[in-house]
Formats: structure tokens, sequence, C-alpha cells
């Protein structure tokens, strides 16, 4: 996606400044503008451009511009930069300067969620029979089946279970039409193993703890029992224990292409195990195809050759690979382009888990350079990819952009938001930006646990963006140059954290150029940055924290290969980090991952103000670091909940008691001043008998009832004893102010037997959604009581949509006392923004019997009067598909024993006045049995 201006003229003044060009010449002859979800592209081509421009941006219709950046020129001649911290779905306009001439243009944000809608389903079921048509009562057996009738606008929706095939795309969607393949449900399983098991090995009479048996073809990857398995370089390394880079390795496995035997170096007998051989090399396909959509699935075990992957494309468009979980294999998703203007754009990779323990946990020098070096994303498209909110845990390198093969292809991976992604125990890079790198953004990601946080060997044209990342806990060092990396790289605001000792913060293994580092922390035990070579240019470090452990004894900072014990001494000498210093930085607490700053931390209010990276700082000055301080509220009782069924006539009861934020100072053992009981006149001698911790942010406390019947509830007593990590007190300083006395209560009731669970099913002939007649009319006018599915947030007229579910509860016995009460539904898809974020809390409403007086859905339950004295329950996340809302106990007595209890379900905020379609699908009682809507009752016969 990119928007396009032409200017033919573009001076802006009457009077032009000596050594400029003559009035009327035209600099700026093109601008481009690249959006994303929440940052803008933006690129000015032209004749003899200056070294920088001004940028500015406005919201459309706003008459104040706001500073951006500075635009940047880069090796090719063009003006480079980005735009910040923007809002989805937004219209912008954009403005270039030098002063004399300028050029504008407008463009809009992307949306955060994709809205899609599809005009066709073909169901696929691994356990239905063959020859189905794709229909939900005929499914197809394989997803191949339905993938090669699929054409824009078709939903492949996948059923749980584990499918043997590698799928291939054959044919493109349209715009906004793409062809989706969705999994129906949590455990749709896409598996490119065969399984071997038993007594099928043989000893080797070579070498001990050797064996081996014949397979079918050529393999690359290897699991046992579910976890990767060492790579030997040849059968001889094997057999004497030697690994790759002559790194011993005690287990292993090597396949011998000429006689097809697999050997095994294992220290028991490989018969005692369960073995993962792929036979198919990836789990998707696609070739020079466009709007695909990827969703939901577990893929795993796939790797006939190196280059074995989950989602596979090349010269493809329009892509997107969104909550999968993908493991086991030598590369997760991988995007390539081999050339065309039309091809290879516009990616999406975004909330997926993609890991392959344990080759995190082998000696490095085993695996780097061998075979086994993989990589969970590689991004080596042409133009414009979205990489965010992925999970990378356990794998060699983390995310690679750009490509060592074609380090000066300013087209390759062009403009690239990698963000909020969460990378950790990885064998080498985090992040592994190498070429031209134009306009590739890391920002907001968290590294943990990595040889390297970034790496950057080498950046040829840039700009390359490192921002307001995290890197912890790394054991080579955070940053690293390579390569003589000469492009544009700017690191703003970045925290690095390490104990580990002689570890730099940051390593020049080669000299660097072309380099701006401003507002970061980054504390190490070894060189705070070291440079043993000579010969960088261009740089430019000022206000950082560069704050070593290893003492005055020893040089803090290597720069041309000249040791500098203090930041005083190498700013004498260098000119570098002038401004900055070299205090203990203040973090809360970064042992358990908190890298916020307290208080007292030397770095508020010590960095300097960047346009368009850090306008909107706290105080008089920029903090440095990743996260600018907030003046932090104090600690906070939110919950005393219930942690057994209820009523009861247990000896004993748990509560569980969560505060707002992590807290010290709990009491766990007796009297428990923390604590205090509520009991009503019916129960005697009951006492707090013990307090545990679940959690640094949850309590449980266990009661014991004592005699008689009546209720009990627990309450937190404030004295100040329960503190934050900063030190605060709960409810800040003074007693009292931290009570809480509004927790759940039980019931005890010594006569009650064994609860009883039933699950009951909406009803599908008669749930389903009722839509608003009108925007704000308040009243219903159509309904949809057939389809598999319903709507819940507001249609294309900002008109509501409300479901009613049905549930036939005439099971229940007469004389049952309902205990507890949860309605289920589960999640379908998303068309627009998801409502969750914009229209409020999910509501329901219960009925005894039917809203409107008729069990069929009428448009009059849209505003039907709900039950005398009930309440309203809300829904929470269960699980990525599952909601849930638990029964109020005013609620419980209202469920129908002799008909039907109905519920309708609503957003608090009727719409989001977008004029656009923004709703979340469920399952109605029309789709499968576990799928459909669920009443979970608990009840007791007295």
């Amino acid at each position: 996606m990119v928007t396009t201006v032409l200017a033919l003229l573009a001076v802006s003044s009457s009077s032009v400044s000596a050594g400029s060009s003559l009035a009327g010449t035209v600099l700026f002859t093109r601008l481009d503008l690249y959006p994303n979800i929440e940052t803008v592209g933006v690129v000015v081509s032209g004749e003899d451009l200056p070294e920088t421009a001004l940028l500015s941006y406005r919201l459309s219709g706003e008459s104040d511009w706001r500073m951006g950046h500075p635009l940047m020129r880069i090796d090719d001649g063009r003006l480079v930069g980005s735009l910040f911290d923007l809002n989805p779905s937004t219209s912008y306009e954009v403005k270039v300067t030098d002063g004399i001439t300028k050029i504008n243009g407008s463009t809009a944000t992307q949306p955060e969620e994709l809205a899609f809608s599809p005009a066709a389903v073909l169901h696929v079921d691994d356990d239905a029979l063959p020859g189905g048509d794709g229909s939900a009562g005929a499914p197809f057996q394989t997803i191949q089946e339905a993938v090669d009738l699929a054409g824009p606008g078709t939903q492949v929706l996948v059923a749980d279970g584990t499918y043997h095939e590698s799928v291939v795309f054959r044919a493109s969607g349209e715009e906004n039409s793409w062809i989706q393949v969705k999994a129906e449900g949590d455990n749709a399983i896409l598996d490119g193993s065969e399984q071997l098991s038993g007594n099928i090995w043989t000893a080797d009479s070579s070498a001990t703890k050797v064996w081996f048996t014949r397979i079918s073809g050529i393999i690359t990857y290897l699991a046992r029992d579910g976890k990767r398995f060492y790579k030997y370089d040849d059968l001889k390394g094997l057999k004497n224990k030697v690994g790759h880079a002559g790194v011993a390795m005690n287990e292993g496995w090597f396949f011998d292409p000429a006689t097809l035997k697999l050997y095994i170096r294992s220290l028991d007998n490989p018969a005692n195990h369960t073995w993962q051989v792929p036979s198919l090399n990836y789990a998707f396909d696609a070739v020079g195809l466009d709007w695909l959509w990827v969703e939901g699935f577990e893929m795993r075990y796939y790797g006939k050759s190196t280059s074995g992957c989950g989602v596979c494309t090349v010269n493809s468009s329009h892509l997107v690979v969104r909550h999968n979980r993908i493991h086991n294999m030598q590369l997760g998703v991988y995007f390539n382009w081999t050339g065309g203007a039309d091809r290879g754009n516009d990616t999406r990779i975004e909330f997926n888990e993609i890991y392959d323990p344990p080759v995190n946990e082998w000696p490095w020098k085993a695996v780097k350079g061998s075979s086994m070096e993989g990589t969970a994303i590689v991004v080596r498209g042409h133009v414009g990819a979205i990489v965010r909110g992925n999970h990378i845990h356990n794998f060699f390198n983390g995310i690679y952009t750009g490509s060592s093969a074609a380090l000066e292809n300013s087209e390759l991976a062009f403009d690239a938001d990698i963000y909020d992604n969460h990378i950790q125990h990885i064998s080498d890079d985090g992040l592994e930006p190498e070429g031209a790198c134009i306009n590739q953004r890391f920002r907001d990601n968290l590294i943990d646990t990595s040889l390297v946080g970034v790496s950057l060997a080498p950046v040829t044209q840039g700009p390359t963006w490192v921002l307001r990342s995290v890197f912890s806990n790394y054991s080579g060092r955070s940053i690293k140059w390579d390569g003589n990396s000469d492009g544009i790289v700017l690191i703003y605001h970045n925290t690095g954290w390490s104990t580990q000792t002689d570890i730099n913060g940051m390593d020049l293994i080669s000299p660097m150029h072309n380099a701006i580092i401003r507002n970061n922390i980054i504390q190490s035990a070894g060189y705070s940055f070291a440079e043993t070579p000579i010969g960088s240019t261009g740089v430019d470090f000022d206000y950082n924290n560069w704050y070593t452990t290893r003492g005055a004894s020893l040089p803090h900072f290597k720069w041309e290969n000249v040791n500098y014990s203090t930041m005083t001494s190498l700013c004498n000498a260098t000119g570098l980090e002038c401004n900055g210093h070299e205090s203990i930085p203040g973090f809360t607490d970064p042992t358990g991952g908190n890298f916020t700053l307290i208080p007292s931390s030397p770095n508020i209010d010590r960095g300097i103000s960047i346009p368009g990276i850090n306008d909107n700082f706290i105080g008089n000055a920029p903090d440095l670091g990743a996260f600018e301080y907030e003046v932090d509220p104090p600690p906070t009782a939110i919950s005393s909940l219930r942690a057994n069924s209820n009523p009861t006539n247990a000896a004993n009861v748990n509560f569980t008691i969560t505060f707002s934020e992590a807290v010290t100072g709990v009491d766990l053992a007796a009297p428990f001043d923390d604590f205090g009981l509520t009991v009503s006149s019916g129960i005697t001698d009951a006492f707090i008998a013990s307090v545990t911790p679940i959690s640094k942010t949850a309590y449980s406390v266990s009661v014991n009832t004592g005699a008689g019947d009546g209720t009990i509830r627990l309450d937190v007593s404030d004295n100040d004893s329960i503190i934050d990590f900063r030190g605060n007190p709960l409810g800040g300083a003074g007693t009292g102010n931290g009570d809480f006395a509004s927790g759940e209560t039980y019931t005890i009731i010594r006569a009650i037997t064994t609860p009883v669970t039933v699950t009951l099913k909406s009803a599908g002939s008669y749930d389903g959604w009722v839509v608003e007649s009108g925007e704000n009319s308040g009243v219903g006018g159509t309904i949809d009581k057939g389809s598999t599915t319903f709507n819940l947030g507001d249609n294309a007229k900002d008109r509501q949509y409300r479901v009613i579910l049905s549930f036939n509860t005439v099971s229940l016995p007469d004389n049952a006392v309902v205990i507890s009460a949860q309605v289920k539904i589960k999640r379908q898809g998303l068309v627009g923004t998801d409502p969750f974020t914009t229209h409020g809390t999910l509501l329901q409403q219960i009925r005894n019997g039917s809203f409107s007086g008729n069990t069929a859905l009428q448009t009059g339950d849209f505003s039907a009067a709900a039950s005398p004295s009930s309440v309203v329950d809300t829904f929470t996340g269960i699980t990525y598909h599952w909601y849930g809302a638990q029964l109020n106990d005013a609620n419980l007595p209202i469920i129908n024993k002799a008909g039907v209890t109905q519920f309708r379900l609503f957003f608090s905020l009727d719409d989001n006045d977008d004029m656009s379609a923004d709703y979340m699908k469920f399952f109605s009682g029309n789709s499968t049995s576990s799928n459909a809507p669920q009443l979970i009752v608990i009840y007791y016969i007295p």
C-alpha cells in the first residue's frame, strides 16, 4: 500500500536564499507515503536533494502541524523517514520542506484489525468421509481439497484434528477479499511427520550407544518425543560424539543418503522414545499469489530439507499469517521476493507463537554455521511488512529482515514495521536486519535471554530504527555491529541489561558509520561499549546512560582501540557522550523483568528532545530508556473472590485476594492482621487459617468456617505493611485508606449435599441475532435465526447487534438449589475493528422464560425487559476463542426450572460512530455441539 504525490513545481517561497537552487527549480518531484497501523514511511524523490528536510504532519482537518523526525538522504539520493505514534484507520496530511521547497501529500493508516466477511465457507474435517462437497454436513477430508476450490472471499474453515499434508495455494483472492484458511477451534494441527516407535532399531557394531534404522527418504530435521534432536555433521562425528565445530555432543543423529540409514546416538535405547521424522517440507506454500490468509493452526515437524517451514511464500502479496502456533521446524514464517514491482508486497505476520526447543540449550558453536541455524521469521519480501505481537522462543534466531546475498538491494524488505514482539531464549540474534534495510522500524520489542539483542551486520543504506525496545539478560552484547555497516541507523530510547561477567553492552566487530545513539540505558558487566578495530566515522553517541558493574579499576570504554576509564575522558578525547552519564540506572525490578524507572532514578528528565520520537514526554525533558517514568499510583486490593463452590457446607473455604500490582509484606503467618472476616450472626468461631502466595499479585486465604449457618466475607485491612516494589503502601501513606470490604461472600449451609454440574447447549432454532432498526432507535429491525454464527457489535450503518441465547432448563430438578452458573460463547471470527477495543464491555441480561413472550426469535427481543430483580453480567475472555459470563448470585434464582431461560447479549456501547461494520462473530446453537453456546449450571439437592 503506497500513496504517491507527483510535484511539477514545489517552491514555497518567492525568494531563494544564497547558495540554493534558482526559484522554480524542481527539487522535490515525488512524495511516496507507506502507511502501516501506527506508522507511515515517508520517501521524497527529486534532484540534488539536501542532506535533511523537515517533516511535519497533522490529522486531516486539523490546522496545526506537528513536527516529525527529519528526513535523511540515503545513498540512492532519496530523502527517507518515518512518522510514529499514529492512530489506526486515521487520515493524515504530510508536508516535507527544506525551507525553500516543499511537497505535500495525504494518506490513511491501516486498521488495527483487517475486516473480512466470507462470501462462501468450505468446511474441512479430518474425521469426515471421503467425497465430501465442503458443506457443513459433508466436509472435505483434507484442507487441500477445499483450497483447490477456494476463490476470492472464500473461507476454508478447518475443524479440530490432525492433518498430514502440505497445503499449496493455487489461486489468489482479490482486494480485501482474501482466500482465508482458518482453524475453527483450538486444535487444528498440520503435522508434517511420520512417527517412528518400537523395536525398529539395530545396535551399531562399531560404536557404543549408536543405533540405526532405515527410513524412506532424506530428512534434515528430527525430533525425539516432541523436541528437536541434535544433528551431527557426519557419521564419524556421531560415532565419536563430536558435533559441529568440534564441540562434544553426547546425543544426536545423522542420515546416510547412500544407505537410507538413520543413525542415532542416544544415552538410552531409542526404542524407549517416539521419533518425529518429517516427510513433508512445509505446511502452507504460495508462489506468485495474492490476498491469502492463514489463521489459528498448530504447525509442527516439517523439514525434509533445510527450507522446511510453516508458511513459505515467494513473490506473494497481501498476506496475513496470524494466531498460529508454529514449532519444530527450521523456519517458522518465510516471505521471499525475487523480483517484480507488484510482487511480494503488504504482509502481516501477527500474534503467532513460534518455537523450536531445545536448540537454544545446545552450545552456540555446535550450531552456528551448521544446517541447524534456523530463524523464526524471515522477512525478505518487497515493500511493506508488519510483524507484530509474536511470541518467539527457544529458536536459534528471532526475526531476520533482508538478505545477506543482496546487501545493496534497496527494494528488498523496504519499509517494515517490527514491533510488540516478545523474543526470548534465542541462541544468536534476537533481531537481525541485514542489507539496505530502508525504513525498517524495530520498536517496542522485548528480547530476553539471547546472545545478541539486535545485530546490525551490516546495514548498507537505512534509515533503520531501533526504538523503545528492551534487551535483557543478553549473554553476548545488547547491540552488535559488523560488516562495516555504513547505512543510517538510529537507536533511540532502548534499555539493555545484563549481569553476565565480562559481557559488553555494545560491540563493534568492525568499524561502523552513520549512526546516532540517543536516550538509551545500557547496563553490562564488561565494557559499556568496545571498538577494537579503527576507522568508524559519522557516529554520534550522546545523552545515554552507559553503566558497567566492572568497577573503577578496569576501563569502561574502548574506542578506536583506546581504553577510557571514565565517560569524561572519553568525551574529552573523542567528543562522544559529552552529555551522557554512568550512574546506576535505577530500574524498578530488573531481575524480575521490570525496567521502568524508580522515582529516584537518575534517568528521569535526563534525555534530549527528538521530534517525532518522544514528543509526549512527562516532566521537564524526556527520560532515558524504553519507558517514560509516570507517577506510580499506590497498590490497591481489587478483588476478594471465592475460590470454591457456593453455597457450601465445607469446614474450610478459600478466597483469592488480588492486588493491582505486585506487592510484598502480606502477612503469611498468624495473626494475619492484613485481613479480617465479616460474618453474619449465625456463624461462630470462624477464623483465618492460612495465607499462601499464588503470584506476586494474588494470595490464597484459607478460612475455617466455624459453626452454624450464615455468610462469611474476607476483607483486606490496611495497616501500611503491604507495599509495592517502589515502597508505596496499600492505598497510599496512612492506615485504613487501602481497606477493601466489598468482596464475594460464602453462604454456609451445613445441610448441603454433593453439588451436581450440568452443561446445556443453546437451542439453534431459537437463538440468533437481532439488529437495531436504525442507529439510536433502540428497537429491533431484522433478525437472523438460521446461521451457524451470530454477531455482536454494530453493522455498516452503526446499528447495534444484540443476541438471544435460549436454553431449555426444564431438566433441572424442581428442588435444585443453583449455586453457580456460567454462560460461555465461542469466537468464530471478526469483521472490522475488534468491538472489545471500541464498544465497551460485553454484557448479558437474563429472562425467566422468553424475552418477548415467544420462544422463537423476535425483533421485540432487542428491547424487551429482562426479569425483574435481575442484574447485568459481564463477559471476560477465558481462552483466545472462549468467552464466559459468571452469573451474579442475584440471577441464579431466575433460572427457569419449568421451561426456557434466555439471555440477551450486547456491548455496553451501541456503536462507535464510524459507519463501518465492526463486530465479533460467535458460534450459535446451529453450529456443531462442540462450538455451541453453553450454560453450565452447578446445583445441589437439599
